[in-house]
């Protein structure tokens, strides 16, 4: 059993969860065998380590490997690949580990949905940038779908920022076009829609990493929000 993460953890995690998405990518040491300690808390369990902060994954480059070579790892193969793999393999994550008591070890896959909260106020950027929003529809208008093949029942109003991604979309779902347009009137119009219709909006901040699940209102306002920022 995991333990519950005392309050100094969770800050150490949530600093390094806004540093790698600030920065696009994360640090670990060249050799990442030797960038592994085991568990403080959960026997028999391995943590892999990784930093948001160049100074600090030298410092321990240094102690723990006896060199200072680091690589840098893009967050959307951290993200989509490496932690999936670690959740695979029934390890944690040491989240800019410093070998205190208080040493924050994070469940990856716990860590990839962080992750990809932070990194949606970036992708509606990305998204008010380009002046649209791309949904999937047919002849009567956007379309629910579900957030998977195998998925429940529940529907959803999947989002892109970008129109290829759209497009790939409906041709996955059965979908007969993409739907583009503003953002002002997407709000005003389509998720006033989707409202009384989908369970969330769904949208993939980190390609390839899954979806994230917003509330229909939420995401209305983090993207009025995003689109009036300067």
């Amino acid at each position: 059993m995991l333990h519950r993460p005392r309050i100094p953890e969770l800050a150490q995690r949530d600093r390094f969860v806004r540093r790698a998405v600030n920065e696009g990518r994360v640090l670990t040491f060249a050799d990442e065998e030797t960038a592994s300690v085991t568990s403080q808390k959960v026997r028999g369990r391995t943590v892999q380590l990784f930093w948001s902060s160049t100074i600090e994954a030298t410092r321990w480059a240094e102690a723990l490997a006896g060199n200072n070579e680091l690589q840098e790892i893009a967050l959307t193969p951290f993200a989509a690949d490496l932690l999936p793999g670690i959740a695979k393999a029934k390890g944690l994550v040491g989240t800019d580990w410093v070998s205190d008591p208080i040493e924050a070890e994070v469940d990856p896959l716990d860590l990839q949905i962080r992750l990809k909260a932070e990194a949606l106020a970036l992708y509606l950027k990305k998204m008010c940038k380009s002046g649209e929003v791309h949904v999937v529809g047919d002849d009567t208008g956007p379309r629910l779908t579900p957030a998977g093949p195998w998925s429940g029942p529940d529907q959803f109003l999947h989002v892109f920022a970008a129109r290829t991604d759209a497009e790939r979309h409906m041709q996955q779902t059965g979908s007969t076009r993409v739907i583009s347009g503003p953002i002002i009137d997407f709000i005003g119009v389509t998720l006033a829609w989707a409202a009384t219709q989908a369970r969330a909006v769904a949208v993939e901040p980190i390609a390839g990493a899954g979806l994230l699940e917003v509330k229909v209102a939420d995401f209305g306002r983090q993207l009025a929000a995003a689109a009036a920022a300067p």
